[in-house]
């Protein structure tokens, strides 16, 4: 099951505690309950988590109607692990791993191996093998030599579970600090945010420790001044723009130090000589979105950082009328295990004969209202969420200004958290 935020899961354990506060067993006035299961995602018994990661377990007292008449009892049953050493599991009431109060039924695999979980209630016992998988990989993003002083640059831990798995932000599930104490910056300790100060020669090194296991990972920095900025395009030296449609731009910050990495200040930039009649300029997280809102033969702006000189200047764009008169969906089918997100793409062919990404301009829409779509100018557009349980579904992408094919279609298969 989906990998849960420690923030998250402190909410849900107040809930779940304020929930059972006084409640009844909730029986009805029909058959007795029959018989007790273990779910992870579905019925389980026997599955596998994660190193260090927080996941949900459920347990599900049966009755004699159908399966509807089953009722969560996650938070009534006793939760066991024969192993607490290599499994933990939140009875809703005591402090778990760093003191944290957890919902009942959370599992933290505190390392790699194999323990018994069993939950029981009132004469009934359900268990199940729980294996927990040593953790592929961890990072801290971005992966940064130099910050930029008097900045803010937030950081994220991303882990990637298995090999096969994709890499999941972890970001609030860890402590943030620095190995030792320093003046050239400071973290919020939850959220992996460093504001640096003024430019220093000392080394400085970033640090993010999970929480239950104890792991931490480390990034080496320096608060340094950009010797300039350097713009990224979507489409290269391409100067033509059609009208209604859009263009991704970075915006980095180069050292003067060899082998640093640039940094993306994108959304920290501010924008000069705009003519916004004819353009208009949307911040995402990595990127700015220059939309084409009228034609015009020559136009652009300047990009420079807010109280101090560094600055760079645009590509002029030439606004067009072109039209859009197909574009091509991929994949043609996207198989997707929950809690990960699929990605799908739209590159459009316009009459100018240039071929455009224009995922950001479809309407996105599927046969099944719990598959979400991200949509409009932003980073991750066409990127697909899927529920927690298996569904197939016809994928709709649909751009009304294309002069042919106006909508293209695709299969999304979503699976639920444990499928191979």
């Amino acid at each position: 099951m989906r990998s849960q935020y420690w923030r998250w899961l402190l909410a849900a354990s107040a809930g779940l505690l304020t929930a059972c506060g006084g409640a009844s067993l909730d029986v009805g006035t029909g058959t007795g309950p029959t018989g007790l299961y273990i779910a992870y995602g579905v019925r389980s018994s026997a599955f596998e988590i994660p190193e260090c990661l927080a996941t949900q377990a459920t347990a599900i007292l049966q009755f004699g109607g159908d399966e509807s008449s089953n009722g969560d009892f996650t938070s009534r049953v006793v939760w066991h692990s024969n192993a607490p050493d290599i499994l933990y599991v939140a009875d809703g009431i005591n402090a778990g791993p760093d003191g944290i109060l957890l919902a009942a039924g959370t599992l933290v695999g505190l390392k790699p191996g194999q323990a018994q979980l069993s939950a029981t209630f009132s004469s009934f016992t359900a268990t199940a093998s729980v294996e927990i998988r040593a953790l592929d990989s961890a990072r801290i993003d971005p992966q940064l030599t130099d910050i930029t002083e008097r900045l803010a640059q937030p950081f994220h831990l991303l882990l990637r579970p298995t090999a096969e798995s994709p890499e999941q932000d972890e970001t609030s599930s860890v402590v943030w600090s620095f190995a030792r104490p320093t003046a050239s910056a400071a973290v919020e300790s939850t959220t992996g945010i460093v504001t640096a100060n003024s430019a220093s020669s000392d080394a400085i090194e970033l640090r993010a420790r999970l929480l239950g296991c104890g792991r931490e990972y480390g990034l080496p920095l320096r608060v340094s001044t950009p010797r300039n900025l350097r713009v990224d395009y979507e489409q290269g030296s391409e100067l033509r723009l059609p009208v209604g449609y859009s263009e991704a731009l970075s915006v980095y910050a180069e050292f003067a130090t060899e082998g640093s990495i640039a940094q993306n200040l994108s959304t920290l930039v501010e924008i000069d000589g705009l003519d916004d009649d004819r353009l208009s300029i949307t911040p995402g997280t990595d990127a700015l979105y220059v939309q084409a809102l009228d034609t015009i033969a020559d136009t652009g702006f300047t990009l420079r950082l807010p109280d101090r000189s560094l600055s760079v200047a645009s590509k002029r764009w030439q606004t067009t009328d072109a039209e859009l008169l197909s574009f091509v969906l991929s994949p043609d089918t996207l198989n997707v295990i929950y809690p990960a997100t699929g990605q799908f793409t739209a590159v459009g062919l316009f009459d100018d004969g240039v071929s455009r990404p224009v995922s950001r301009h479809v309407a996105w829409s599927s046969d099944d209202t719990a598959v979400v779509f991200a949509t409009g100018l932003v980073d991750d557009a066409g990127k697909v969420t899927v529920p927690n349980s298996e569904v197939t579904t016809t994928v709709t992408a649909t751009i009304a200004a294309a002069v042919d094919d106006a909508s293209e279609f695709a299969v999304l298969r979503g699976y639920p958290a444990g499928t191979k």
